[in-house]
C-alpha cells in the first residue's frame, strides 16, 4: 500500500494506543517505503537500515502529527531527513563504500504505470525501466531526489522545496537539469514527443 493510501482511521488508531494497530501500519506501508528509501540509496542493506529507523521514529513521534491526513507528507520528509543523516555518517567513516552504495540493481526504481498485455512487451518494458533506473542514479544527489519526488513520487514544487528545506527556485533547477541529462542518456528510449516509452 501507498503512504498515501493508509486510511486515516489506521493513524487515529496508531496514535490512540490501540494494541496492534502500528503493526497494521507498519505492514501496509513496508513495501513502499523500501522502494521509496531503496530508490535513494540504491543499496538494499543500507535501505534497510534507514527504513527500520524510520519505523522506530514513526512510532515514536506519531502522536506530534497533528494531521493524519498528512501522514504521507510527514513520513516522506521523515524518510529524506534519515536518509540525510545516514549519508552524513557513512561518509564520515567510509568515504569509499559510500561510493559503492550507489551501485545499480534490476529492477530499484519504484516506477508505476499500466499492465501490459503480453510477455515481450512486459520484457521490453523492463528493459526501459533499467535503464531509466542506471540514468538516474548517475544523477548528482539533489537533481536525482528532486525527479524522483517530482517524476515518481508526484509531489508538487511547493511540498518539494519543504522537505528539502531549498527554494521553489532550486527545485525547478534541480528538475530541469536532471531531466535534461535524463533526456540525453535516454534517448534511444524516446518516443517521438521526447517521453519515454513505457509501453503503456
Amino acid at each position: 500500500m501507498a503512504l498515501s493510501d493508509v486510511p486515516v482511521s489506521l493513524i487515529e488508531r496508531c496514535r490512540a494506543g490501540e494494541p496492534g494497530a502500528f503493526d497494521e501500519l507498519f505492514s501496509f506501508i513496508r513495501d513502499d517505503l523500501f522502494r521509496w528509501t531503496f530508490s535513494l540509496v540504491r543499496n538494499e542493506d543500507d535501505a534497510l537500515e534507514i527504513m527500520q529507523e524510520c519505523f522506530l521514529r514513526i512510532f515514536r513521534h506519531l502522536h506530534r502529527l497533528q494531521d493524519p491526513n498528512k501522514f504521507a507528507q510527514w513520513v516522506s520528509r521523515l524518510v529524506i531527513n534519515q536518509t540525510n543523516t545516514y549519508r552524513v555518517k557513512r561518509r564520515k567513516s567510509q568515504t569509499e563504500e559510500l561510493e559503492e552504495g550507489f551501485d545499480i540493481q534490476e529492477g530499484a526504481l519504484p516506477l508505476q504505470g499500466k499492465g501490459v498485455p503480453n510477455p515481450r512487451k512486459a520484457a521490453e518494458r523492463e528493459e526501459v525501466f533499467r535503464k531509466v533506473n542506471e540514468a538516474i542514479a548517475e544523477l548528482p544527489p539533489r537533481q536525482r531526489l528532486a525527479v524522483l519526488l517530482f517524476d515518481v513520487k508526484g509531489k508538487s514544487i511547493r511540498e518539494i522545496a519543504g522537505e528539502l528545506e531549498c527554494s521553489e527556485g532550486a527545485v525547478k533547477f534541480n528538475i530541469f537539469q536532471g531531466r535534461r541529462k535524463l533526456r540525453g542518456m535516454l534517448q534511444n528510449y524516446m518516443d517521438r514527443h521526447g517521453n519515454l516509452d513505457l509501453m503503456e
